[in-house]
């Protein structure tokens, strides 16, 4: 695992850009998987700025809110679509989101993890870390090695989670998502935390000498093909 430390986010999105556009580059039918979240907004502005071209690559989502409709207001896919996949004109055969208002979620979940071994694997992850350490939506106290699964939200991802429902928070309780297994099996892993408000879980996920459960983030320790990706606002002392 690395760690790299730039003085804004805008340089930190830049490095991300470039990861993504050699990655392209060698590889025009990539798989990419990346977080619906704040903290992916630079680096999608970044690429999304350099043109490139996606004609050809694939993306599976991360996550999604159990029982939100996908084009509902606050939805991770919807998020996803209106602030990269939409602007980068991919199109629906190229995209594998969760269906989250699937009656069988068990299954829909294996549907994606069989879509992402025909698509060849993933080669490419961003992820970003909660506030309380989660990684996707694998909470404090799940288990580092199952894989995608519907998953019981924490407190404090409900709490967090209101900023993305402009109409109101509806009553969500769960969660779709890949596993933190599925997410460190990609080629190339980038973990990117942004922020002042991110400087304390920062430092609890460097206090770590090994994975463990209790911290999600902490799975990418020891990882050779992940890196940590920190704004010095982040990265704080």
């Amino acid at each position: 695992m690395k760690k790299r430390i730039f003085e804004t986010i805008k340089q930190a999105a830049n490095y991300i850009a470039d990861t993504v556009e050699l990655i392209l580059a060698k590889k025009n039918d990539a798989l990419f998987c990346f977080a619906a979240g704040h903290s992916s907004l630079a680096a999608f502005e970044e690429i999304i700025n350099r043109k490139l071209d996606f004609s050809k690559a694939r993306f599976v989502a991360m996550d999604d809110w159990l029982n939100i409709a996908a084009d509902a207001d606050g939805s991770c896919t919807n998020f996803l679509h209106i602030n990269f996949l939409n602007k980068i004109k991919a199109r629906p055969e190229q995209i594998r989101c969760f269906d989250s208002l699937s009656t069988k979620p068990d299954k829909e979940c294996q549907a994606v993890l069989a879509q992402i071994v025909d698509w060849g694997g993933i080669d490419y992850i961003l992820l970003g870390m909660g506030m309380n350490g989660h990684l996707a939506l694998n909470e404090p106290g799940d288990s580092l090695t199952a894989g995608a699964r519907v998953v019981e939200l924490a407190d404090k991802t409900k709490e967090v989670a209101v900023k993305y429902f402009s109409a109101g928070m509806p009553p969500i309780t769960k969660g779709i998502t890949l596993g933190v297994s599925d997410m460190l099996a990609a080629r190339v892993v980038q973990l990117g935390i942004f922020g002042e408000h991110k400087a304390g879980p920062v430092q609890q996920l460097l206090s770590y000498d090994a994975p463990t459960k209790d911290f999600p983030a902490s799975a990418v320790i020891g990882q050779t093909n992940a890196e940590i990706i920190l704004d010095k606002a982040a990265a704080g002392e």
